[in-house]
């Protein structure tokens, strides 16, 4: 485990680890509904507009449900997401990795969340899961100096950026209208932007 006082590497993890759209849309329709948009097309991260027939509370409740649904712990891993951790492993050794989620905080959520990470070879030093929607200042103002954030929603951007950690927005069709000074459109580009933002003693460069 790294020092306390070393740079941590915290992500999220719904559009930037794990393809949460592409596992919710579908379990909508087996839920009987019909999302006007597929996974790829979803522009707007309030998803109360890809089921107009339901209220903001159905859909509210229908997020709730599906994030203690065995869906939820099969979500599968963006592209390069996997082996942009195990290069980071390489490059960092000692670094801590974390993973900071606003998910939900029914017991069943934690551990669908983690298994999921597990079966997909994401091992994380830690897990935090907040809230649906929930606030991730406390957490991450928590960390050392010089730790690094990635995450796909704006707000979470600016929380990052209020306590002074650097922060990787990761593109997504949702955020196309957010503008931001350091911006990824997929794990290679966030791994380069990691590699140039993480000052951690003694690093050790993959082979070319």
């Amino acid at each position: 485990m790294a020092s306390k006082d070393l740079p941590v590497l915290a992500l999220d993890v719904d559009g930037v680890l794990l393809d949460y759209l592409g596992g919710f849309v579908p379990w909508l329709r087996e839920q009987g509904h019909d999302p006007i948009k597929e996974a790829h097309e979803v522009d707007d991260w309030d998803l109360s507009y890809i089921v107009p027939h339901l209220s903001d509370d159905e859909t509210l409740d229908l997020i709730g449900r599906f994030s203690v649904s065995e869906s939820f712990g099969r979500l599968s891993p963006l592209p390069g997401a996997r082996e942009s951790l195990a290069l980071i492993r390489k490059e960092f050794p000692g670094l801590s990795i974390v993973a900071v989620t606003s998910a939900g905080t029914d017991p069943s959520t934690e551990r669908l969340r983690r298994a999921n990470l597990s079966l997909h070879s994401m091992e994380l030093d830690s897990v935090t899961v907040l809230p649906l929607g929930g606030d991730k200042r406390a957490h991450l103002a928590a960390l050392p100096k010089g730790s690094v954030f990635v995450d796909d929603l704006m707000k979470n951007i600016k929380v990052a950026e209020s306590v002074g950690m650097p922060s990787i927005l990761y593109r997504q069709p949702y955020n196309a209208q957010d503008t931001h000074h350091l911006v990824a459109t997929d794990w290679v580009e966030t791994l380069n932007l990691i590699r140039g933002l993480l000052h951690v003693p003694h690093r050790v460069r993959a082979a070319a």
